[in-house]
């Protein structure tokens, strides 16, 4: 408007009008990329650029690649719901392929860094073994599968004797404990046939381990004291005397064993015996009935 003002007022052209304006137009687009030219120069621009790649994690799993210098095999026992055991119960042994053992571990869980190679991994709890055959990679983490189901045996005896435990679940599963009123021990699951020995007499009894449980045994092993009493002239004869005591059955002679008091305690099942007693050069025997729910003295005279 201002334009046309000016136009009327000094009389121009039609053709003088039309320069008139194209030249304000220009100016104005000139003072407008002038303005926007200085914002643009004054504003900080921001370059954002977005990489579409995500970053993918590595998985604890068997076939995972790893890091140099890291870990590769991870060592973990599966126990039966609610046991709960001592660092130290739980043993890791590792083999090479040769059988040389190369380290010895100790609890549930293990994270251990070998050279590529095959292993033999062996994990132990009181009387179960289990053991794998296992290929390892440097850079690839390796985690063995191990189920431990086993339960605890406990037999309790009313005297001391020599056991046997043979499992009759497993093949050539077996183990021996000696001179014991108790055995202790945890087992695999299964079927297990107990003996205990004492004096050459013996009882068997099967039981079933079961997995998580304390599986108690009580066995009564039905056996009689004895009191071996050396004498001369009637008193009691306070020097060593050597006992040997044979039981016999059947028209057998067993021995079952040797003592060196001159007043010896024995403890032996009920039955028929034969004891010799040796002092200096003298030697006496006796044959003679064990029997249960009695007072057994035997007295030889040494004179």
């Amino acid at each position: 408007m201002a334009a046309g003002g000016f136009c009327r007022a000094f009389n121009l052209s039609k053709f003088s009008r039309v320069i008139l304006y194209l030249s304000l137009s220009g100016s104005a687009l000139l003072s407008f990329a002038a303005l926007a030219a200085q914002q643009i120069a004054n504003s900080e621009v921001s370059l954002s650029i977005l990489d579409p790649r995500t970053p993918t994690s590595l998985k604890n799993n068997m076939g995972s690649v790893l890091p140099r210098e890291r870990e590769n095999l991870l060592l973990k026992a599966e126990l039966p719901e609610g046991i709960d055991l001592p660092l130290h119960a739980l043993k890791w042994r590792i083999k090479d392929s040769q059988g040389l053992s190369l380290k010895e571990l100790q609890g549930q869980d293990q994270a251990v860094q070998l050279a590529t190679g095959q292993y033999q991994i062996e994990l132990s709890i009181g009387q179960f073994i289990s053991t794998k055959s296992l290929e390892v990679k440097t850079e690839v983490l390796s985690q063995p599968y191990f189920k431990a189901d086993i339960g605890h045996l406990v037999i309790e005896a009313n005297h001391v004797a020599d056991w046997s435990i043979t499992s009759l679940s497993q093949p050539h599963t077996s183990f021996d404990v000696k001179a014991s009123q108790q055995v202790d021990s945890w087992v695999a699951s299964g079927f297990y046939e107990i003996t205990p020995v004492h004096s050459g007499v013996t009882r068997r009894q099967v039981v079933n381990v079961l997995a998580g449980e304390i599986n108690t045994v009580s066995i009564d092993l039905p056996l009689v004291e004895v009191n071996l009493i050396a004498v001369q002239n009637n008193q009691p004869l306070f020097k060593p005397v050597e006992w040997e005591v044979f039981r016999l059955d059947k028209g057998e002679r067993h021995y079952l064993g040797s003592y060196y008091q001159h007043s010896q305690g024995i403890t032996v099942p009920a039955g028929y015996y034969e004891v010799v007693a040796t002092h200096a050069s003298t030697v006496r025997s006796r044959q003679f009935w064990v029997k249960e729910n009695t007072s057994n003295r035997v007295i030889l005279a040494m004179d």
